[in-house]
C-alpha cells in the first residue's frame, strides 16, 4: 500500500493479520481526520456487534467540513450489525469515507460487498528463526527461550512449534510416538485458539527434554 491514497473512496480492506492492518492504517492516515472502531482488544469481543454499528452511524452523522475516514475492523461482523450499516454505506453523509477491515471478504453479506470496492493489504511472509540448540537444551535454556518468545503472535507461534518439532526429528534424530505427536497437534490447535505462547512452548520443550533424558 502506498503512503497516501489519491481519490480515496469507501472500501473493504482484506488483511489476514488484523493487528498489522490496524498499525498500517494508523500510520497511513496519521495526518487525516479519522475515527477508529476496531475490535482487536484481548479483553473484549472481537466481533463487530449491533451496538458498534449504531456508534458508527452516530459518528458518521457528525457534520464535517473536511473529509473524515471511519475505520471499522473486526474478525467477524454480526449480521444485524451489517444490516444496520447498509443504508449509510450506500448513501454516506457528506465527506465521510468508510474502510471496513476484515480477514476475509466472505465475512460480509453480498449486499455489503456489492456496495464497496475491494482492496487487499498483503502481509509479507516472515520466516521465524529458532534461536535454540536442542542438543544443549536444559531447564535454563528452556526458560530463557520461553521468556524471549512469550509475546509472539499466533501465526509466529504455530510456525515456531512446527519448526522446533521438525528440527528435533530431522536434526537430532528424536523419535516421537503417536501419543506425543497427537499432543503436538493439540498444541497447534491451542495456538490457533490464541492460548498463551508460554504454556504451549513449555509443554513442547519439556516433552523434547524428556525424550533426550
Amino acid at each position: 500500500m502506498k503512503a497516501n491514497d489519491e481519490n480515496l473512496t469507501s472500501h473493504i480492506l482484506v488483511c489476514r493479520d488484523l493487528e498489522l492492518a490496524y498499525k498500517t492504517l494508523l500510520e497511513r492516515y496519521s495526518d487525516k481526520n479519522y475515527k477508529l472502531f476496531f475490535k482487536n482488544g484481548e479483553k473484549e469481543s472481537k466481533d463487530f456487534l449491533l451496538e458498534d454499528a449504531k456508534n458508527v452511524v452516530k459518528e458518521a452523522y457528525v457534520a464535517e467540513s473536511d473529509e473524515k475516514i471511519i475505520i471499522l475492523g473486526a474478525k467477524s461482523y454480526n449480521i444485524y450489525a451489517q444490516n444496520s450499516l447498509l443504508k449509510i454505506l450506500e448513501e454516506p453523509p457528506r465527506n465521510i469515507i468508510f474502510i471496513l477491515v476484515c480477514e476475509s471478504k466472505n465475512v460480509f453479506l453480498p449486499t455489503i460487498r456489492s456496495r464497496l470496492l475491494l482492496k487487499e493489504l498483503v502481509v509479507d511472509k516472515q520466516t521465524v528463526e529458532i534461536d535454540l540448540d536442542l542438543s544443549k537444551l536444559d531447564l535454563q535454556e528452556l526458560y530463557n527461550f520461553v521468556q524471549k518468545n512469550s509475546r509472539v503472535k499466533k501465526n509466529e507461534l504455530k510456525e515456531l512449534v512446527q519448526k522446533i518439532i521438525t528440527q528435533a526429528i530431522l536434526n537430532h534424530n528424536i523419535s516421537f510416538n503417536t501419543k506425543e505427536l497427537e499432543h503436538f497437534e493439540r498444541l497447534l490447535q491451542l495456538a490457533e485458539l490464541n492460548s498463551r505462547p508460554t504454556n504451549i512452548l513449555i509443554s513442547l520443550l519439556l516433552t523434547i527434554l524428556e525424550k533426550r533424558a
